[in-house]
């Protein structure tokens, strides 16, 4: 895969300081029942984030099962995405090979607006001067602002404050952290060691809390399939209407528990949950994540008719 692709179109950044939009949407991949990439249920699932107001969607994250899908797959879906998204798009190229996360980054630089990458993953714990010297290798490389992903549950390796403020002094390309950790005092760390950076929290319980917790926006995956929710909580937290703010927070946080109860991982709970308000939407996930039975997804979709559905479209 070369470093660069010619005669490609260019990134855009929208707005007049390319500063993301929030909230984004981590996109789920759909797979038909042969597990290929469902491009025709990925399009309807496009259709009806833009038509809901979403402005940025992440591409081949945690949520897009980014951690079984190929090298080739996860090119194919970008450019899939870029072609049909008109907003904001970011490109999650992270691999556990620097190489691997090095070839990805090369092809995003001409399909996307900003790029995010996971700290290198398999090997727990790794030493902090390492991780910065993997990070130092994509930035070197990049023309594309780039957000440090911080998932330590999955990668088994914390970006930490200290990591964030080395990098972001060397590399003015280091635009902003989205925070998948737990911990709301490192999050709130991110954004005090460095204030110009944008911090985006994994956590969709803490939409109306952003000024509480000092952060500029909100990444939500299991959100998705009632991403009306979300835009609303936002467009009230930005109008400053923090009561009506946090009283559809706590309509949207009734979604967050049932998918919490749930035995389905996040991701197979969301495309169950896509398949009930898309017709025709593959509920399917990869191994080693298990598709929801039959019977969860009529579960799936009774809730949402029930308890989403009239809050979503009242």
């Amino acid at each position: 895969m070369a470093a660069r692709e010619e005669g490609k179109r260019l990134p855009r950044l929208s707005g007049s300081d390319g500063m993301i939009t929030s909230p984004i949407v981590a996109v789920v991949t759909p797979f038909d029942a042969r597990g290929a990439v469902d491009k025709g249920a990925l399009q309807g699932y496009l259709a009806l984030l833009s038509a809901a107001g979403v402005k940025t969607i992440l591409v081949n994250g945690t949520t897009g099962e980014f951690f079984n899908m190929t090298l080739r797959e996860r090119v194919a879906v970008l450019e899939f995405c870029r072609e049909r998204w008109p907003g904001q798009v970011i490109a999650h190229i992270g691999a556990a090979a620097i190489g691997d996360a090095i070839d990805l980054l090369g092809h995003a630089q001409s399909h996307t607006d900003y790029v995010a990458a996971i700290s290198p993953y398999f090997f727990a714990s790794p030493p902090e001067e390492g991780v910065c010297a993997y990070f130092r290798q994509l930035f070197v490389q990049s023309d594309l602002p780039l957000l440090l992903y911080n998932f330590p549950r999955h990668a088994q390796a914390n970006i930490t404050p200290s990591i964030v403020s080395q990098l972001a002094a060397e590399f003015p390309l280091l635009r902003g952290v989205k925070d998948s950790g737990k911990d709301r005092g490192i999050t709130r760390q991110f954004k005090a060691v460095r204030p110009e950076i944008q911090v985006f929290v994994g956590d969709d319980r803490a939409g109306a809390r952003l000024s509480e917790i000092g952060v500029d926006g909100l990444v939500t995956g299991g959100g998705g399939a009632v991403v009306e929710l979300p835009l609303r909580i936002a467009d009230a937290v930005q109008g400053d209407d923090l009561e009506h703010a946090h009283q559809m927070q706590a309509d949207f946080d009734q979604w967050s528990d049932v998918r919490r109860a749930s035995p389905l991982t996040e991701i197979a709970f969301v495309k169950a949950a896509l398949a009930a308000r898309l017709p025709g939407f593959p509920p399917y996930v990869r191994p080693p994540l298990v598709t929801a039975t039959d019977s969860q997804c009529e579960e799936i979709r009774s809730f949402l008719r029930r308890k989403m559905m009239p809050l979503i479209h009242p």
